[in-house]
């Protein structure tokens, strides 16, 4: 069965978990930037410092990206509701467990 992607709703793009599964990455980016790749600029940092820092990282990191993630979705709209272009063709096929 094939199924063509039309819309694409935005605000389940906010309400699901795609922002937690960001903020998480981010999380770990944060730390990777922050306690275990050696700086120079963050050696005077106590770790209560460098745990604010990965903190503000990873929520500026959700937003900016849940931000980019929310455009698409409207271009992405725009481009297959307004303009009448075709939509991503999805190929879906039912499984029978035996």
């Amino acid at each position: 069965m094939k199924l063509e992607v039309r819309n694409i709703s935005v605000a389940s793009l906010v309400t699901s978990s795609v922002p937690l599964v960001i903020f998480a990455l981010a999380l770990l980016g944060g730390a990777v930037t922050f306690m275990v790749v050696p700086n120079i600029q963050m050696a005077p940092m106590g770790t209560f410092q460098k745990l604010l820092s990965i903190g503000l990282y990873a929520l500026l990191y959700v937003v900016i990206t849940t931000a980019v993630l929310v455009f698409a979705a409207f271009i992405y709209n725009v481009f297959t509701g307004v303009l009448g272009l075709r939509g991503v063709t999805l190929d879906i096929e039912e499984l029978h467990h035996d």
